[in-house]
């Protein structure tokens, strides 16, 4: 309690010294849906996309050049409760006492003609400009939350979201986006072997666009676990179709290797969502995940979008399909 209401005294003050600032917004999402996830026959009430609220901020220095912040927390809606925002179990790294209070970013940069650089907790490169892009649910609903099917298809049960004590590196130019991260394979919660890097490159010209991206996680046991994907879309106007292929290498050394192909249709207020993929385990001949999700998210206005979504992971032992309906609001 003591830790919670520190922080948001520090949000307090932020927002009191908004003066100070170009700009300063607060923002968030709250999003809360009823259904279950494939995997289990409990029906329950579930965190869509996860709810959040964060703080974000540019300075101009002058000269074509600014410094920005950015803090985000994310809670559970239908609790209340903080998202506990440890490491995962998976992971070499120690877990986080009592967790992450800032959990989505924690960062702060510089930017100008020369690109974008921020220092601290932030998403990898490959995750945000490749594996998240591909997905038309954004790793979000019963689709691809716990390791239901498309965050297996994209990540490959090998690649991390986010990580703590990097550098990360953007810049965009003539329809090329290219990032770059390095992290502290060491600090007051991780403790990998290695360094984590990570990597993306992506061109868009017209309605076509093309991407390739690489995490080494920084996890070494007998092997250095490592993923790279290939992505591609094409946005035919009635329907955008996608594509995504990954190849690499868990820490204990077997192959994984995926596919998914996507197609995100307007119609109406809203669009049709729809994927099927696979993710197998050459070494050990396994099938980790196999299957298709399909969806309709319709938007009530610019902020609030109601939804429903299926899923179905043949790979699973039993209770192989989920579903969900649910509303997001944005401020």
């Amino acid at each position: 309690m003591k830790k919670s209401l520190i922080a948001f005294a520090a949000l307090a003050t932020i927002a009191g010294a908004a003066s100070a600032q170009s700009s300063v917004t607060l923002y968030g999402r709250v999003d809360l849906s009823v259904g279950k996830y494939a995997g289990t026959d409990a029906k329950t009430m579930t965190n869509g996309s996860g709810s959040r609220f964060g703080v974000r901020g540019v300075e101009d220095l002058g000269g074509g050049m600014s410094a920005f912040f950015n803090i985000e927390h994310r809670f559970n809606a239908d609790t209340g409760a903080q998202t506990n925002g440890a490491i995962p179990a998976s992971s070499t790294s120690n877990a986080a006492p009592g967790g992450r209070f800032w959990f989505g970013r924690s960062l702060v940069g510089l930017q100008g003609s020369f690109g974008k650089i921020s220092l601290g907790r932030e998403y990898t490169t490959a995750f945000l400009q490749s594996q998240l892009a591909a997905d038309p649910w954004g790793w979000d609903t019963v689709v691809s939350q716990q390791g239901s099917l498309n965050d297996k298809l994209t990540g490959g049960l090998i690649a991390r979201v986010r990580n703590d004590s990097s550098v990360t590196y953007n810049f965009s130019a003539a329809g090329f986006s290219v990032g770059a991260q390095i992290a502290e394979a060491t600090d007051t919660i991780s403790n990998f072997q290695k360094r984590p890097v990570n990597f993306a490159v992506n061109y868009a010209a017209g309605p076509f666009s093309v991407g390739v991206a690489h995490e080494r996680t920084g996890e070494v046991a007998a092997d250095k676990a490592n993923w790279t994907t290939l992505t591609g879309t094409f946005n035919l106007g009635m329907v955008k179709l996608g594509a995504l292929y990954g190849d690499g290498n868990t820490a204990a050394g077997a192959d994984h290797k995926s596919y998914m192909l996507t197609a995100v249709a307007p119609m109406g207020q809203g669009e049709f969502r729809a994927s099927y993929g696979r993710l197998k385990d050459e070494t050990n001949n396994i099938t980790a995940a196999k299957g298709l999700a399909l969806g309709y998210h319709y938007a009530l206005s610019k902020r609030t979008t109601l939804y429903t979504d299926y899923v179905r992971n043949t790979a699973l032992a039993d209770n192989k399909t989920g579903y969900d309906f649910g509303i997001k609001h944005n401020f």
